[in-house]
């Protein structure tokens, strides 16, 4: 929108000009040609939609270091750093059901222990050989 509105004022100043440029060459009271009426015209309209576009920019927040070009830059970053958490949480997901301290860690050892030894005694024929 910033480069909408240069371009707006540059085409209003470059008409601005034109119609000043008629107005010196204008050497008695007859009516402007159609054609200058025209660039006034439209030159008034730019002025209006640069006063307006330049209210909706202000009321809106948008910074001028938010171009288009940053704000893919944002989203491209955004992305990669999405997929690093992904890659980052697969990997760690297989340690999701560990104990957080070390004597919890201990602690599921030994009922992981008792309850292989308690299906060892029930089931004989299936118990490891050590």
């Amino acid at each position: 929108l910033y480069e909408k509105l240069a371009g707006l004022e540059l085409t209003v100043s470059k008409l601005s000009a034109e119609c000043e440029e008629a107005e010196k060459n204008r050497t008695n009271d007859i009516d402007l040609p159609v054609e200058i009426e025209t660039a006034k015209a439209q030159a008034q309209h730019y002025v209006e939609s640069t006063k307006e576009f330049k209210k909706l920019l202000s009321a809106s927040g948008i910074k001028k270091e938010y171009t288009h070009e940053t704000l893919q830059k944002m989203s491209e970053k955004v992305s990669a750093l999405s997929a690093e958490i992904e890659q980052t949480n697969k990997r760690i997901a297989k340690f999701k059901e560990l104990p957080p301290s070390i004597p919890l860690a201990k602690e599921k050892i030994r009922q992981i222990k008792i309850e292989i030894e308690t299906v060892e005694q029930e089931f004989p024929e299936l118990a490891c050989v050590s």
